[in-house]
């Protein structure tokens, strides 16, 4: 799902900057879409990071106990 959107977004982000648009609008546009992916994207990657942190918290807290016994 996340995939077609991209794709249908750099489409239409193509066509737009092909439009006869000054360079500021262009660099603007397409800043405007890339800020708009990073929050799109920002909850899935939070989300990986506790986990991964999680994680390793966990691994640290056997390896000690192993090394203690």
């Amino acid at each position: 799902m996340k995939n077609k959107m991209a794709t249908l977004l750099i489409i239409i982000s193509a066509m737009l900057i092909g439009a006869g648009m000054t360079w500021q609008q262009r660099l603007l546009f397409v800043g405007g879409i890339v800020f708009g992916l990073v929050v799109e994207a920002l909850p899935d990657l939070v989300d990986r990071l506790k986990e991964a942190v999680a994680d390793r918290w966990r691994l640290s807290q056997v390896v000690r106990r192993s090394k203690a016994a």
